[in-house]
């Protein structure tokens, strides 16, 4: 066992670890699950169940123990043993333990290692003298191996002196292990930089800023520029991200000189990344160009599904200009609750990573000409919208477009907004009150009989649209709109009427859907393969045909007119009120 995994390293912030949540990460190629309980004791454990190996990143923090989404086994803070199984609850728990690991909580920063050695000391180092405050700065995804990342630091220790406050010819670095300190002398300020090995070629800089005074948000600003232009150095990509092109130039030679003809909905098929840029501190954009060089059938308000390299399966719109056919363009913000899909794409996916994607059909649509667009875009929600606004462009439809963002900052696809010219208007750190003016402003000066809404957005702004625009006047069916996820206090529920008997055409497997299961639980317990992503109801992955039953949906997903049909279902959150349902599977 190498030395590496007797150390203390860094794997996350305190701000990592909210109430409730289970953060994904990994060290030395070991993939952690890290959960905080109700009585704020860190655990560390293996992502993964001991029972059917299931990752415990997708399970639920229940407090005092952890759940795993699967089949529900439930395990102890702490100690890791199992606690609780469903199928036999009267009996006594099973022997099963998960792998915990030694951790800590110092300062701010979650530590832990792989292997404790004899006499093992607590993590950390003695906090600076005089440094009355401090504060988290942006982690930091690298495709390199966490000791090259240290040297590259070193190297590179006079071009953080923005950071500290002074000159670059005064700061002094004070390197140990995987850590390195940066300071200047006489000053009070400095910066402990920690890099983790998630694995032999990629790694993750975690850092802490201390001060003797109030720290700006500029300061924590500089240290993610001054990051990303010291990587993008050393990194040299060989295809670097566009500037001042829409659309990435093309490092990987077709694998075919004719393009085939243009993709079907559903196919799947392999695409590889062939640029990416920082859009915003948590948004990155990527270019996917097909392994086969087809030609894309692409709308605007489409969005791909993708497997992730973490075995995710998300869905992501895509942001393509009209002339873009041979390549997709996603945006994928990284977020704080993730359950490890967008983390993936973050630190995973690099230019030259191959992913495997389809094109579902197209559930935001444009309508046809006749009205004047109205989009309406908040935070990640810009990506399909954008796309609307520069299809119109180039057909000289009549649209506005309005972008809400937290700060200037937050702005993501800049170039692909200056295309929209006059067209495109911003509104910076509007607050609750401000959002509600803007809006209603907006919706009220408008002629709803001329007009169609488009929003995408945070679910609060929609649902905020989609109100403000019916006391406006506008009809139901000129309001369109798509979650990218619905907030947890409104999630729609998992049928939880009476048990009922589903039958699978096909092979004629039947089995019971219990009172409180899902249906999608139930057909995964029993070997039915369903592909599955958000597990709300808003994604589509887990669309499944039916032959017959009386259909209870609680999704979001599919129209009126596809509910009322009887013939499609949403697994995850949708069940059955009659006593038999056939699916066509």
């Amino acid at each position: 066992m190498g030395s590496l995994h007797q150390e203390w390293h860094v794997i996350a912030s305190s701000e990592d670890l909210p109430f409730r949540h289970v953060y994904q990460t990994r060290l030395l190629g070991q993939e952690l699950a890290v959960w905080r309980d109700d009585n704020g004791v860190v655990n560390v454990w293996e992502n993964r169940c001991p029972h059917r190996g299931v990752r415990l990143s997708l399970g639920v923090n229940i407090g005092n123990q952890l759940k795993c989404q699967y089949h529900g086994w439930k395990y102890e803070s702490g100690s890791g043993h199992c606690a609780f199984v469903p199928a036999h609850r009267t009996a006594k728990p099973s022997a099963a333990c998960v792998r915990t690991f030694p951790c800590a909580e110092v300062d701010g920063l979650v530590f832990a290692q792989l292997e404790a050695p004899v006499g093992n000391a607590k993590p950390g180092r003695q906090r600076p003298l005089g440094a009355a405050l401090s504060t988290n700065l942006r982690s930091h995804p690298v495709a390199m191996n966490a000791k090259a990342v240290v040297e590259a630091i070193q190297q590179a220790a006079p071009s953080f002196a923005p950071l500290l406050g002074d000159q670059a010819d005064r700061v002094q670095t004070l390197v140990s292990g995987l850590s390195i300190d940066l300071s200047c002398a006489g000053l009070l300020d400095s910066v402990r930089i920690f890099v983790q090995p998630e694995s032999d070629s990629k790694a993750v800089v975690h850092a802490r800023l201390y001060a003797a005074a109030a720290l700006p948000l500029q300061r924590k600003i500089v240290f993610t520029q001054l990051l990303d232009e010291l990587f993008a150095r050393v990194l040299q990509s060989p295809t670097p991200a566009p500037t001042a092109r829409l659309i990435a130039s093309d490092a990987v030679p077709l694998k075919t000189p004719n393009p085939p003809a243009a993709d079907k909905p559903g196919e799947p098929f392999s695409c590889t990344v062939i640029a990416r840029q920082n859009e915003t501190p948590d948004i990155a954009s990527f270019w996917l160009k097909p392994d086969d060089g087809r030609l894309l059938a692409l709308e605007p308000g489409m969005h791909v599904s993708l497997t992730t390299p973490s075995g995710h399966l998300r869905q992501y719109s895509i942001v393509n200009t009209p002339d873009e056919q041979d390549v997709l363009v996603i945006g994928v913000k990284h977020e704080p609750q993730s359950r490890g899909g967008s983390r993936s794409m973050h630190v995973d996916v690099q230019v030259g990573t191959q992913v495997q994607l389809t094109l579902p059909r197209n559930q935001f649509q444009l309508q046809p000409p006749g009205r004047h667009a109205l989009l309406i875009a908040g935070g990640i929600g810009v990506t399909p919208i954008l796309a609307m606004g520069l299809h119109l462009q180039r057909a000289k439809r009549p649209y506005s477009f309005h972008y809400l963002a937290r700060s200037e900052e937050h702005v993501a696809f800049t170039q692909r907004l200056a295309a929209l010219g006059k067209q495109a208007a911003t509104y910076l750190g509007l607050d609750i009150e401000g959002t509600q003016q803007t809006l209603r402003e907006l919706l009220q000066d408008r002629e709803p009989a001329r007009h169609d809404v488009y929003v995408c957005g945070p679910q609060p702004m929609i649902d905020l649209v989609v109100e403000l625009a019916r006391e406006a006047g506008f009809a139901s069916e000129q309001i369109h709109f798509e979650y990218f996820a619905l907030a947890p206090s409104s999630k729609p529920p998992a049928a939880e009427s009476g048990s009922y008997q589903v039958t699978i055409k096909s092979s004629g497997k039947a089995f019971t859907v219990s009172p409180g299961q899902t249906l999608l639980q139930a057909c995964l317990d029993h070997g039915v393969a369903i592909d599955y992503s958000c597990e709300q109801g808003v994604c589509g992955a887990c669309m499944t045909k039916v032959v017959s039953g009386e259909l209870q949906h609680g999704d979001v997903y599919l129209s009126a007119k596809e509910k009322d049909s009887g013939t499609l279902i949403m697994p995850c959150v949708s069940g059955c009120r009659s006593e038999t349902l056939i699916l066509d599977i």
